[in-house]
């Protein structure tokens, strides 16, 4: 009977252990810091960091507490610095450079290092076939 109530016990533990949580942090003026998904104390899935005024800083994915995927940063007049994509928390693929909500260059990482970099946006569109 004992055996039971243990196992019980534990596989509850583990359960309420395993969940997601939404987590937010705030600057000492009250207004919000970052929020998103902690799993097990990790940073997960989609979070948000912002200025102490309020606007947003960058934005973008986590797994296993390390960046991933795309990330947007800001400026703090809420324009868009650039966007980029990382991978185990290292600039990994495109990094696409913003000056008045255009693009005005774009770079290319691989884990990190600098690939290429392109100082318009026709340069990178005709290397890269892609179309905006």
């Amino acid at each position: 009977m004992k055996k039971a109530i243990y196992i019980l016990f534990l596989f509850a533990f583990i359960q309420v252990s395993a969940q997601k949580v939404y987590h937010k942090t705030y600057f000492k003026n009250g207004k919000m810091e970052s929020q998103g998904w902690l799993n097990q104390n990790q940073k997960v899935d989609y979070w948000f960091y912002y200025f102490e005024n309020g606007n947003k800083k960058e934005e973008g994915h986590y797994e296993a507490n390390k960046k991933c995927k795309w990330w947007i940063f800001y400026l703090p007049n809420k324009e868009i610095e650039k966007k980029s994509e990382f991978e185990n928390d290292q600039l990994n693929g495109f990094s696409l450079i913003y000056k008045k909500n255009s693009i005005i260059r774009a770079e290319k990482y691989d884990m990190g290092k600098k690939l290429k970099e392109w100082n318009s946006l026709s340069e990178f569109k005709k290397d890269n076939k892609l179309s905006f």
